[in-house]
């Protein structure tokens, strides 16, 4: 609608307008062009999501249990929207605001670092609700075992690695499982060396283990396998790191662990892993240099 077109329906209803009468219905369909500009174009997509996002700053002054409840309740409510957006983007992960889905990726390492999740909190003005494949969390338990875990006949495969971030660094013993895609840590763990520092703004969300609950938020690290020879490779990859560690579902099996590594890691790397039953020792050899 035009300005002059306002001014005539104006004048229908009121009758005469004087200038400044006339300037005040200009200046108004203005704002009302400026809003509509501002107000989403909601898809069909959009209108059938259930859940309303708030502000960064409403989401970092929560405390924990309703952070996870922002999360869950969300992803409770929209389960098929969920999955049926994954879906068509053969995406392993969504950033959803206002039922839109602002970012995505077809792999966890895609997922964008704290500065960039932070970045986008502040562009669109909102906390953007996260999607899971349940692709990405699925562990199968290995009857295979190699550390000391709580029966004395059993042991768990594990292999030394380095965890770095922030200038920090920490070198530890990770049970291998090839049952796990992901890499799982203590989330105090790393906290505790300042690998990852605390912050409120990071997502929380729950998912489930050996049918036990667990809280988790992601974070971008890097870790570094070291063969026989002393060469290193190393990969920049997401982590899932496990709130109140020794009370999951990660250490049922063993007390002791304080990480878990899938199978990612060792697929990109592409090391020879040498698992000596006999000796429980492992030896990790690169064969040839990554291109």
């Amino acid at each position: 609608m035009t300005t002059e077109t306002l001014i005539q329906k104006v004048r229908t209803k009121l009758g005469k307008l004087d200038d400044n009468g006339e300037h005040i219905v200009a200046a108004a369909l203005e704002v009302l062009k400026e809003a509509d500009g501002q107000r989403p174009n909601l898809t069909r997509e959009a209108a059938s999501f259930s859940s309303s996002n708030i502000s960064m700053e409403e989401y970092e002054a929560l405390p924990s249990h309703e952070k996870l409840r922002y999360q869950d309740e969300a992803e409770e409510l929209n389960q098929e929207w969920a999955r049926k957006q994954l879906s068509e983007r053969n995406a392993k992960w969504l950033l959803v605001v206002d039922g839109q889905v602002v970012s995505y990726g077809k792999d966890l390492d895609d997922y964008p670092e704290d500065a960039e999740f932070f970045a986008l909190c502040q562009k669109v003005g909102k906390y953007p609700f996260i999607f899971f494949s349940p692709a990405v969390f699925a562990i199968e338990e290995s009857a295979t075992l190699w550390h000391a875990t709580d029966d004395s006949a059993d042991a768990y495969p594990a292999l030394a690695l380095k965890i770095s971030e922030n200038n920090a660094a920490l070198e530890t013993e990770a049970d291998l499982d090839t049952g796990a895609i992901e890499c799982y840590c203590s989330a105090e763990l790393l906290i505790e060396h300042k690998i990852i520092l605390p912050d409120t703004k990071r997502f929380l969300k729950t998912s489930r283990h050996l049918s036990q609950p667990y809280a988790y938020f992601s974070s971008r690290l890097w870790l570094d396998l070291l063969d026989q020879n002393g060469v290193t490779r190393r990969w920049r990859t997401t982590m899932i790191c496990v709130t109140d560690w020794q009370r999951s579902p990660f250490v049922t099996i063993n007390p002791r662990r304080t990480f878990l590594l899938g199978r990612k890691l060792l697929l990109n790397l592409r090391p020879r892993v040498l698992l000596d039953f006999d000796a429980r020792q492992s030896e990790v050899q690169f064969k040839e240099q990554i291109i």
